[in-house]
């Protein structure tokens, strides 16, 4: 990975609803003492630290900056972003051979998925 994602910042007044989507939908596991979030390592990548912040006060910045999960089953994990209560943002959309969609977390911020 070139660019690897190093810095994750989903700011919103329900942490751990926050906290609980992500360990459900992507299987991040969170280290309480330091704050962060440990996705799993893809084969042959390391797994690098990605860190998370709690808001002090309400956010609702007129923009975004997204990041991409790479999924199994796309299918699959649009629906288990539904049943956690997430709303389908951008339906599967085939670029090249990828294929993208962009499902919302519970504090409404993008969240990209993509086989």
């Amino acid at each position: 990975m070139s660019c690897p994602v190093v810095w994750f910042e989903a700011l919103g007044q329900h942490g751990d609803k926050l906290q609980g989507f992500y360990q459900e939908l992507l299987g991040w596991k969170f280290d309480p003492e330091r704050a962060r979030v440990l996705p799993p390592a893809a084969p042959g990548w390391r797994r690098r630290p990605i860190f998370r912040r709690r808001a002090r006060e309400p956010v609702t910045p007129p923009w975004w900056v997204t990041f991409y999960a790479r999924v199994p089953d796309l299918d699959a994990a649009i629906e288990k972003a539904r049943s956690l209560g997430s709303r389908v943002l951008v339906p599967p959309t085939r670029h090249g051979a990828t294929t993208i969609a962009v499902v919302s977390d519970p504090e409404g911020h993008p969240i990209g998925l993509c086989t």
